[in-house]
């Protein structure tokens, strides 16, 4: 088989694994169901894969991936916002139900790779600054300092993700709401 035909075969069973562990999460991962779902066998998936472990770095590169994607689409639609407007615009876009799914997927693949940073060190070293990165750009185009962007977008991104993880427990999208306008509003800028 011709190897364009092979990476083509890889791409479509990693969106068919995306696809289902965005459904049924990480926790309960296992080969045989896992191939019924995608509609194929334990066998391809190791051969495209190489392992669990193999299935599971690919299904954390595209989450990651594809949160890159979005968060670019965010910072390409928010660039005339004043500083506040962008911070409470960034927190609806993150708390919009239609990336509820990949967020908890992403929490879950921070959980699975802090358990086994042997394994998973390469997606938890990238993945600890992929909000970051986006953030402090943003916060740089309005005129902050390198130093006191990069500093503001990290505690930013860790009360976002803090929010999220409460959201995502709790189910209390109000409060947790409130909570992230107050602390916008307690930010100087």
């Amino acid at each position: 088989m011709p190897r364009h035909a092979d990476e083509r075969l890889r791409a479509d069973l990693l969106d068919a694994i995306l696809a289902s562990v965005l459904e049924t999460g990480l926790a309960e991962l296992s080969l045989r169901p896992l191939a019924a779902a995608v509609s194929s066998s334990p066998r391809m998936l190791l051969y495209h894969f190489g392992s669990k472990e193999g299935i599971l770095r690919a299904v954390f590169a595209e989450a990651a991936r594809r949160q890159a994607l979005l968060l670019d689409a965010w910072y390409a639609r928010s660039t005339e916002y004043d500083t506040p407007t962008l911070l409470l615009r960034a927190w609806q876009w993150l708390v919009a139900p239609r990336h509820e799914r990949l967020l908890r997927l992403l929490f879950e693949a921070h959980g699975i790779a802090l358990r086994d940073r042997k394994r998973y060190g390469a997606f938890l070293r990238a993945s600890s600054n992929d909000w970051v990165v986006p953030f402090t750009r943003a916060l740089e185009a309005r005129g902050f300092q390198t130093e006191r962007a990069s500093a503001l977008a990290t505690l930013l991104v860790a009360v976002m993700r803090g929010l999220l993880l409460d959201v995502f427990a709790t189910g209390e999208r109000a409060r947790v709401d409130r909570a992230f306008r107050s602390f916008v509003a307690a930010i100087e800028f």
